[in-house]
């Protein structure tokens, strides 16, 4: 018996909406990888963004302006609320339509 996990119907509509959100972004945009980052900068201490790489399907970098990027995020965003955005790196695969968490485990006693 193949136990191998299938999309829900559900799960292919949001890959179907995701990719054609993401093509309104960016032409021949294949993954879109975020990935938090943490500075020490201001009175306020650590402050988190996410920064947005963009590859076609060749995973080569796509020029994209800055706006794009956001929007790429936002689209994300959208389509999975539930992510830890600002603390897990992640990369979304266009073709698949799958969403992995890359960030990888640290040991738990690091020393």
């Amino acid at each position: 018996m193949n136990r191998s996990r299938h999309n829900s119907a559900a799960e292919a509509v949001r890959a179907v909406m995701v990719a054609r959100d993401l093509g309104r972004v960016v032409d021949q945009v294949g993954t879109v990888q975020t990935t938090p980052v943490y500075t020490e900068a201001g009175s306020r201490g650590p402050r988190v963004a996410v920064r947005v790489h963009l590859t076609d399907v060749l995973h080569q970098p796509l020029a994209a302006d800055a706006d794009a990027h956001r929007a790429a995020y936002a689209v994300l965003r959208r389509a999975y609320p539930r992510a830890a955005w600002q603390s897990d790196e992640y990369q979304y695969d266009v073709r698949t339509g799958r969403l992995h968490r890359v960030t990888p485990d640290v040991p738990a006693d690091v020393r």
